[in-house]
């Protein structure tokens, strides 16, 4: 990787942040896919398509203890204090935000493996590997059944024209709100920022950078 990428975890909303000051050689994606095979009398093998499997990230560095000419930023947190801060967010059973930017990388995941430890008598440096799979929002499908078989008729003196007339949802942004929670409070899933991005790239360059005063578009 070159300098100008810059690589962030955060939990919780944006609230709590941990940028990388080391970035790795490498990272690993894989898009695998859950299609089957099965086998059917009289026809032989065929596959049954799924929808797409969930992406996986993983890479390996380390967390310095010191700052050298490869660190990102001067003012280091303690490699024991990040270390532990992604065993609790991985332990939280709740999802971080995973960006490197100018890589178009840009997703929520789970944690799925985290590992540290210190190598080759580098004191106070812990060496990492870590393993990311894409998060996915799931919601259950709600069937709606009229168990009425015959509508109230209603007098004809009170029946009123039904306003069929749709009002845009808006937020307007105060101090403190970030994108996650406002879809969280209006959408039901924080996980659904991406949509008020999108509805609003017209004010908003970066998903991480919303001011107050601003007018979102609600989907």
């Amino acid at each position: 990787m070159i300098s100008k990428y810059q690589m962030w975890l955060t939990f919780n909303g944006e609230r709590e942040k941990i940028r990388f000051p080391v970035l790795p050689d490498s990272y690993d994606v894989s898009k695998g896919n859950n299609n089957r095979s099965v086998n059917v009398q009289g026809l032989g093998e065929i596959v049954v398509m799924q929808d797409p499997a969930a992406m996986v990230i993983s890479f390996n560095c380390f967390f310095p203890a010191d700052v050298f000419p490869g660190v990102q930023f001067q003012n280091l947190t303690p490699p024991i204090q990040i270390s532990e801060k992604i065993d609790t967010w991985k332990n939280s059973g709740k999802p971080v935000h995973f960006i490197i930017t100018s890589a178009k990388v840009n997703m929520f995941c789970s944690i799925e493996d985290f590992k540290y430890g210190e190598q080759g008598g580098d004191v106070g440096a812990l060496h990492y590997s870590i393993t990311l799979k894409e998060y996915r929002d799931v919601k259950a499908r709600q069937v709606k059944i009229n168990t009425k078989s015959k509508k109230a008729s209603v007098p004809k003196k009170t029946r009123t024209r039904t306003d069929n007339r749709v009002t845009e949802k808006t937020h307007t942004v105060v101090s403190g709100d970030t994108l996650w929670g406002i879809s969280a409070r209006h959408l039901g899933s924080g996980a659904r920022y991406n949509e008020i991005f999108n509805l609003n790239r017209n004010i908003i360059n970066n998903p991480n950078l919303i001011f107050p005063g601003q007018v979102l578009r609600l989907p």
